[in-house]
């Protein structure tokens, strides 16, 4: 498979190689914290993109980060109108009595895992928090550097491009409706120091974790075909592979990699990510850049192009080749490095400071 150009390495005046990480921790601290976080990632933690993908992200940005700001987003999530019970409540009880320094690492991936767990609770709590819509974006939808459409066509001529309103006229929540407005829409909300504490310490939530979501290839498109997936296969969902399905399979696809989430989080140190500018449409046609041939690799989209002009009703399960699935841990590793560093970038040149209630 060929990697876009832009494929994720890490920046060359960070330490990358796990033989020196050593001379790239800056402190006793560091350690505890690096210590802290792979406590989290090891295994028997591991479950889903959807939770080990989110924490790992969230954790490495946290290495790129400096006491103050650290100290800026443990305040803030204290703040959290669901704190006690969906933080403090559910730590484990090997961290209830450690120090700040090392339950941040699991309050943050527990923070960038919070609007999965949302979509969970009782009925005027799910409505008052969960945002279905926010994960996800429709292929067709353009805007900025998005501009190349992400849904994959098989014997159907592509669809007609929706032109995404300006991230500016995303002013209340109202406004957004997928993962990139939704982006528009909490980081200005997180940005406002003047906003209400309860509110920014949600938005600290989503940004986590829709920061996250913009990396994942399959939440960036859909792939459509004449006959099998006239309405689209969800990102993947109606494309059954083994006792599962591929988007997933992506999702899941950190689960056991234990040595490529450590090498993440050694790879990762504090430095000075100031006046670096974000942009998640850019973020966006990267993810779109992977669907083909990555994610809909020439095996997948023959055996779909076959089954939609036999007329059968489905398409066959599918199966993964080792190939195919050693790309894929490695795009996943990648995507979820990119997603920790931006995340830092974004706190760095944007967060204002909170004061102490």
């Amino acid at each position: 498979m060929t990697r876009p150009a832009h494929f994720f390495q890490f920046p060359t005046f960070l330490c990358s190689a796990l033989s020196r990480v050593s001379l790239c921790l800056p402190s006793a601290r560091a350690l505890v914290v690096c210590l802290g976080v792979m406590q989290i990632l090891l295994p028997g933690a591991a479950k889903a993109w959807d939770e080990t993908g989110h924490r790992l992200s969230a954790n490495v940005a946290l290495r790129y980060l400096d006491f103050d700001t650290q100290r800026e987003l443990l305040m803030l999530l204290q703040q959290h109108p669901r704190y006690q019970q969906d933080f403090v409540g559910q730590m484990p009880a090997d961290l209830i009595d450690s120090p700040p320094e090392r339950q941040l690492g699991w309050l943050l991936g527990q923070a960038a895992y919070w609007p999965d767990i949302a979509r969970g609770f009782n009925d005027s709590e799910r409505e008052k928090y969960s945002r279905p819509s926010w994960h996800y974006i429709d292929g067709a939808w353009l805007r900025d550097s998005a501009n190349v459409q992400g849904n994959v066509y098989v014997n159907r001529p592509p669809a007609q491009e929706i032109q995404g309103v300006a991230g500016s006229a995303i002013t209340s929540e109202r406004d957004a409706d997928n993962v990139v407005t939704a982006l528009d829409y909490t980081t200005r909300v997180l940005a406002d120091g003047d906003a209400e504490p309860a509110q920014r310490a949600v938005a600290l939530c989503w940004v986590l974790h829709l920061m996250g979501d913009i990396h994942q290839p399959l939440h960036s498109g859909s792939l459509y075909s004449a006959e099998l997936f006239a309405t689209g296969d969800r990102g993947g969902n109606a494309i059954r592979v083994g006792e599962s399905n591929l988007h997933s399979v992506w999702d899941r696809a950190m689960r056991g990699a234990d040595k490529q989430s450590r090498n993440l989080l050694y790879a990762a140190t504090y430095e000075d990510l100031s006046g670096r500018e974000s942009d998640w449409t850019l973020w966006l046609a990267e993810s779109r850049e992977f669907l083909v041939p990555s994610v809909y690799d020439d095996s997948l989209l023959a055996a779909i192009a076959s089954t939609d002009s036999s007329g059968a009703e489905r398409l066959p399960n599918q199966t993964l080749s080792d190939d195919y699935v050693n790309e894929m841990i490695s795009i996943a590793s990648d995507r979820l490095g990119l997603a920790g560093l931006r995340l830092a970038i974004w706190f760095q040149n944007e967060l204002p400071p909170v004061t102490a209630p």
